[in-house]
């Protein structure tokens, strides 16, 4: 045996044991590093969720106390939603007693809020304000052609009253005796002059106001007319022996055509001037349909209403109310070119009257481009505008009347 050879010692026990618990310890740094490192990534996600809750959480709390406020607190209706509960109530108290309402067109039933209270259909007036503000409250139920319909009036004293559109025209326009304005004219009032703000907005058209009527009904003309032309009559006449139109309104074509435009218009053809809320603030009327001379004087449509058509819901407008609206002390007759001064009812268009002319069969009178009255062949083709007339009871709503900011109704 080679004795140059060192055997190599082997290593003791206790030296095994620190080896392997040095190696142990140095898994454990390395697992504790690792574990350090994942909870340093986790922690602001930890955070993020933790913020979300606490968020999530103190929004439940609080819609949970406005709620459970809420339960304790008066709500304060305005004026406007007051009117509503009330007409609603109406409508629930006529569903149990049909038997009162109005049963003829044109007839008209009224029930008191202590009524609809009493019924059960709403609280007293007094729950829906916390102001102090005392109010009353009626609904008239009106018959319109076989419809009914509610107008609430409720009167809050200085604070608020439910305003009819009349009332408010009047208001806004005091009588006037000279310029642009409101006249006092056989116990109506009437709008004369080019500057009036008499425009009224309904759901379909714009229109203005040609005067209040004695029983407050309110007579409308359509601002500008229809976009399309009609004749006023195109029958064959014996006189002129060819289709000159017959100048009789009873029997024309442009009744017809009127009546069609009420009951059954063209969408397509831009017909529809009225929607059906509109049509329920309308009342039938009088057309003044008399003939007279050109040149006869006169503008309290005496010759007009020797003869009449009765119940209609559209009509046109005479020659007296055209003549009548303007403020030149010359007008008196269709044969008057002042006629056009100062008058707010010329429009850029011609546009027919309901009057025929007295001195033949076939020419009607008609407002030409100018604002100049002229004797036409009834065949011929114009802009029809026609005239309607709103109820008594027609609610204000808001605006001004003029162009720009016109009233509007409930």
């Amino acid at each position: 045996m080679n004795e140059n050879l060192v055997k190599k010692p082997k290593k003791d026990e206790e030296d095994i044991v620190e080896e392997e618990e040095d190696i142990e310890l140095e898994d454990d740094e390395e697992e504790s590093s690792s574990s350090d490192t994942k909870k340093t990534e986790d922690d602001p996600k930890k955070k993020m969720f933790l913020l979300m809750g606490i968020i999530v959480g103190g929004a439940l709390i609080l819609l949970l106390i406005l709620y459970i406020a809420s339960l304790f607190t008066t709500r304060t209706y305005n004026y406007e939603d007051m009117e509503t509960i009330l007409k609603d109530a109406a409508v629930a108290y006529f569903v149990d007693h049909p038997d009162q309402l109005p049963k003829n067109d044109g007839d008209a039933v009224v029930v008191d809020s202590s009524n609809l209270v009493y019924e059960g259909k709403m609280n007293d007036l007094s729950t829906y304000r916390n102001d102090g503000v005392a109010c009353t409250g009626t609904v008239q139920v009106e018959n319109v052609s076989g419809e009914y319909v509610y107008i609430p009036f409720l009167n809050c004293g200085e604070s608020y009253s439910s305003v009819e559109l009349a009332s408010k025209i009047e208001e806004d326009n005091p009588t006037v005796s000279n310029g642009n304005g409101l006249y006092a004219i056989n116990k109506a009032r009437v709008f004369r002059g080019e500057n009036v703000n008499n425009y009224v907005q309904l759901d379909k058209s714009l229109w203005r106001v040609v005067k209040i009527n004695n029983d407050g009904t309110i007579t409308l003309i359509h601002a500008t007319g229809l976009d399309f032309y009609q004749p006023w009559d195109n029958r064959y006449n014996e006189e002129r022996l060819y289709e000159s139109g017959i100048n009789n309104y009873s029997v024309s074509r442009i009744k017809d055509y009127l009546q069609k435009l009420y009951s059954n218009p063209s969408k397509d053809d831009g017909e529809e001037i009225l929607s059906n809320n509109d049509k329920a603030r309308l009342v039938s009327f009088t057309v003044c349909v008399g003939s007279r001379k050109t040149s006869s004087e006169g503008r309290n449509n005496a010759e007009e209403c020797r003869q009449k058509v009765q119940n209609q819901k559209l009509g046109l407008l005479t020659l007296s109310d055209y003549l009548v609206a303007s403020l030149d002390t010359t007008c008196k007759s269709a044969d008057t070119k002042s006629c056009m001064n100062y008058n707010y009812l010329t429009t850029d268009d011609e546009w027919w009257l309901a009057t025929p002319n007295a001195e033949d069969t076939s020419t009607v009178f008609k407002v030409d481009r100018s604002g100049v009255v002229k004797a036409e062949i009834a065949s011929t083709y114009s802009r029809v505008r026609p005239v309607i007339t709103l109820n008594s009871h027609t609610m204000f709503a808001s605006g001004k009347g003029t162009a720009d900011k016109p009233y509007k109704i409930k």
